[in-house]
């Protein structure tokens, strides 16, 4: 058996702090999965299900600090180690991360630019060209028709270019939309999905050019926002 240390309070307030933290998070987990488990096996079953989730082999080493710290201690006040403050403050920012997880409606939220299936070719490259806005939503007055994104108007250019056709900038928007992927390059989503879930969807998925907010994740409610790729890059929180 390790030799136990007397600690001191600050030391003790750490160790408070990393075992009230785990034990929020073992409450959330188990909750989670609905049966009751070890903290191990919450930890895996919840990784199972969120492929996205980042934290859960961290988790499974402060499981091990946390053990040694309760089934170790033999008197009061005296522990066989403690949680430096740079783990004590990782577990506390993964109990937020899952007990408050960042959504997209929180950070992505904001009224989105959509343009007519009938509108010119020229209004979008406009809007590129001046406002740096590259994926467009496509709306038939209020039924949803397609993403225009700036990879499928350079294709339609080049496909004019390449037959010696003259470019019209005034083609409209449905007859480029054909030029885009055959896979879908857009997804909804509520506003309550979670930013990391989203960032593991342009991770997954090649073709994904935007995710667009809406109610219910369903494509008739009005739009609440868009997320891009580069909107959840590198994203950790």
């Amino acid at each position: 058996m390790p030799e136990a240390i007397t600690v001191t309070n600050e030391e003790l307030a750490r160790i408070e702090r990393f075992i009230a933290a785990y034990n929020a998070i073992d409450d959330f987990l188990q909750r989670q999965m609905g049966v009751p488990q070890t903290f191990r096996s919450a930890v895996d079953a919840f990784a199972k299900r969120r492929p996205y989730w980042r934290d859960a082999e961290t988790l499974r080493v402060f499981a091990a600090l946390r053990n040694f710290l309760v089934h170790e201690k033999t008197r009061p006040f005296d522990y066989p180690c403690v949680p430096g403050e740079a783990a004590t403050r990782e577990i506390e920012a993964i109990r937020e991360r899952l007990t408050h997880p960042a959504s997209i409606g929180e950070r992505f939220a904001k009224p989105v630019l959509t343009l007519s299936p009938q509108a010119p070719l020229k209004t979008a490259l406009e809007l590129v060209a001046k406002r740096g806005v590259s994926r467009f939503p496509i709306y038939d007055g209020s039924k949803f028709v397609g993403l225009l994104t700036e990879n499928g108007m350079a294709r339609f250019v080049a496909e004019v270019v390449a037959r010696g056709a003259v470019f019209d900038a005034h083609t409209p928007i449905q007859d480029v939309l054909p030029r885009e992927p055959k896979r879908p390059n857009f997804r909804f989503a509520d506003g309550q999905a979670a930013v990391m879930e989203v960032a593991f969807w342009f991770h997954e998925e090649t073709f994904l050019e935007a995710v667009l907010i809406a109610d219910g994740a369903n494509q008739k409610s009005p739009l609440r926002g868009i997320v891009t790729r580069g909107d959840v890059a590198g994203w950790s929180d």
